[in-house]
């Protein structure tokens, strides 16, 4: 089937067409041609939008009262149907739990259902948010879960994902990470570095040994300090690490997000949201193991005041981006759908609006609310008037 998205402003690579049809056929993305012409196939009339890629949410936890550390796998696909409403095309499933059984069965609900879900986003896999990560900065993470690296827990966390792991946080200070990097990249994971008391040369060490990404930059880290810069230093040295953004208006002041996307380039950096149970709504309460964290006034906190993921959106951060002056529709677009897709192997699929790429598709407002979304070539959301 042959469908046309006709007349609206398109935001490619190479830059603007306004207007353009971008033409999908298969799932996929055919052509974006120039003009408002006379097109073959199905018509739909996007004029007064922009047509951006479709954005991939590497670190979510869940949202619109529905979680992705469950043993129900319709609560995974009812989140994937409500998260296409906030340009959301594919996303991780980010997994901590109270306890390593626990996880491994988060683990094994997901990976039955990773791929494509009927009228939803993408399932791309799974991101675990530790376990071998650091007690002393788990932040919010269950106490349960942070533990030293261990070979035998990993495989049977890769066993349980049946091929769906994709990402995981890894502390490079702790005994034995820098071999369990390796052996998480030799499994084809993509290894982030976070959660961590590392100082530079630990984090340096973990980059060294494979680690290419860094967990919700800035947060549940050391401190950037002028004379022991951390993690965050460690990634301004290494030009192929990537870093998260949770650019919620919480866990980072907009002008640490300025200076990240100053400092790294646009293309260095990726917008997450961070996302848990909350996301979306405007109030919930969310269960960390034996502790709750509770909605109030735009952040999810435990009862000590620690930040315990986020309520924003995706479009949500993109709109801070741009209304920070961090960045323009452009550069937010591609950090919160080019740089996730190369993050995780997937440059030339998706992540842009071009031949041959996936056709998933957001189609934004001048205020940039979400106004249609496509996954695959197939239309699963649209705004009611």
């Amino acid at each position: 089937m042959r469908t046309v998205l006709s007349g609206g402003r398109v935001l490619t690579p190479d830059g603007e067409i306004r207007p353009a049809g971008v033409v999908v056929e298969g799932g996929a993305i055919a052509g974006v041609e120039a003009g408002a012409g006379a097109w073959e196939g199905e018509i739909v009339d996007v004029s007064g939008l922009t047509i951006v890629p479709g954005f991939i949410d590497l670190h979510v936890h869940g949202g619109g009262g529905l979680s992705l550390a469950t043993k129900d796998p319709q609560e995974v696909e009812a989140y994937a149907r409500w998260a296409v409403a906030y340009g959301v095309t594919s996303f991780l499933a980010t997994i901590c739990a109270g306890s390593l059984e626990d996880g491994l069965e988060f683990v094994r609900t997901v990976a039955h259902l990773k791929g494509e879900i009927p009228g939803g986003a993408q399932l791309l896999g799974l991101n675990l948010e530790g376990p071998f990560v650091s007690g002393e900065r788990r932040g919010a993470l269950p106490k349960g879960w942070p533990q030293p690296p261990d070979q035998r827990v990993f495989d049977g966390l890769v066993q349980a994902a049946t091929g769906g792991l994709r990402m995981m946080t890894v502390a490079p200070e702790l005994p034995g990470a820098a071999r369990m990097i390796r052996a998480a990249i030799e499994a084809g994971v993509t290894v982030s570095v976070g959660h961590t008391d590392a100082g530079l040369e630990p984090a340096l060490q973990g980059f060294q040994a494979g680690a290419t990404h860094i967990t919700h930059a800035f947060n549940a880290m050391h401190a950037f300090h002028h004379r022991d810069p951390g993690p965050v230093g460690a990634a301004l040295l290494c030009d192929s690490v990537t870093v998260e953004v949770i650019a919620d208006g919480v866990h980072l002041h907009p002008a640490t997000v300025e200076l990240l996307v100053r400092a790294l380039g646009a293309e260095r950096v990726a917008l997450v949201t961070d996302g848990v149970s909350p996301a979306g709504l405007e109030s919930g309460v969310l269960v960390l193991g034996a502790e709750e964290a509770r909605l109030a006034e735009g952040a999810v906190r435990l009862p000590d005041g620690t930040l315990a993921g986020s309520a924003a959106t995706m479009d949500e951060v993109v709109r801070n981006v741009i209304a920070w002056g961090c960045a323009g529709l452009p550069a937010a677009a591609a950090m919160a759908a080019a740089v996730p897709a190369r993050v995780l192997g997937l440059a030339g699929r998706k992540g842009a609006i071009a031949p041959g790429y996936d056709a998933d598709l957001v189609a934004l407002t001048d205020d940039l609310d979400v106004a249609m979304t496509w996954v695959c070539g197939r239309l699963v959301h649209r705004r009611q008037p």
